[in-house]
């Protein structure tokens, strides 16, 4: 595999994954249980640009959202709550409470309880993912 070391090589290969992409998705050859050439060459080439904007290009790769905070959100989401009256729900302010939620602030024993207790969230969800 042939390590791309330029923005006009990445450029370039990042404009023949899209042309692939387009063929392939005319002519139905882009599913996911597929193994043709298209999605070979598209896997390839998507693996030296990954590679590239590792190296070069500083970008963060995505954050997976914990189960827990997902479900802490769903629970606002279902009874209409901003992050506001959740804080107080959940007896923190709003800024501890935003930093829980993008994970920049551990769960505390107390606050792990109270998930418990007022969200009705499972113990054994809160203990792998607190």
């Amino acid at each position: 595999m042939e390590k791309l070391t330029t923005r006009k090589q990445y450029d370039d290969v990042k404009a023949r994954v899209e042309q692939l992409i387009a063929e392939a998705t005319q002519k139905g050859l882009l599913e996911s249980d597929m193994d043709n050439e298209y999605t070979r060459e598209i896997a390839l080439l998507s693996q030296q640009m990954a590679t590239y904007e590792d190296e070069y290009l500083n970008i963060l790769p995505l954050r997976q959202k914990s189960p827990l905070i997902a479900s802490i959100e769903d629970y606002f989401y279902t009874h209409g709550m901003k992050q506001k009256d959740g804080a107080i729900l959940l007896g923190v302010n709003e800024s501890q409470f935003s930093q829980i939620m993008s994970g920049r602030r551990r769960i505390s024993m107390s606050f792990a309880k109270r998930l418990r207790s007022k969200l009705g969230i499972d113990a054994d969800l809160i203990l792998e993912y607190a």
